[in-house]
């Protein structure tokens, strides 16, 4: 009994230990809370900023990039202090990006990396709260 109760505050407290720069944060499950999916945003490569609904930057979001076909996670990143995030090389092909903050909506974004003129757009991810009309969601912008 001791041991097994040892073991379980173990568990507890490495789920609970923060994820700090240079570390790999814990993947992201995958979630869609879109009512309807809206077309990809056409991308050169997957970096950009997480914001609140007010604006703000939002550091620590954790943002996971999975495949289209099978949903299968590619690469998890945490956002800095800015709020920015950025996926290194990653082909042209279909994605969604999912990005989650505690206690609001997770983001669905898909997103289509290509080579073509977009080059300067970044993914705006903007974080809503829960048990609104809309969830969060993207946009692309220079």
């Amino acid at each position: 009994m001791k041991t097994t109760l040892m073991l379980m505050i173990g568990l507890v407290a490495l789920a609970a230990t923060p994820v700090y720069a240079g570390q790999t944060p814990a993947p992201t499950p995958y979630a869609n809370e879109n009512s309807t999916d809206p077309p990809p945003l056409k991308l050169s490569g997957v970096e950009g900023e997480v914001r609140g609904l007010g604006g703000d930057r939002m550091s620590r979001a954790s943002v996971s990039l999975f495949s289209e076909a099978g949903h299968t996670l590619i690469g998890t990143v945490l956002s800095d202090k800015d709020g920015k995030f950025r996926f290194a090389k990653v082909e042209k092909g279909l994605y969604r990006v999912v990005a989650k903050v505690e206690g609001l909506c997770p983001a669905n974004i898909p997103v289509k990396v290509e080579s073509s003129l977009l080059a300067h757009r970044k993914l705006v991810i903007t974080m809503q709260p829960k048990d609104i009309d809309t969830c969060s969601y993207g946009m692309a912008k220079k």
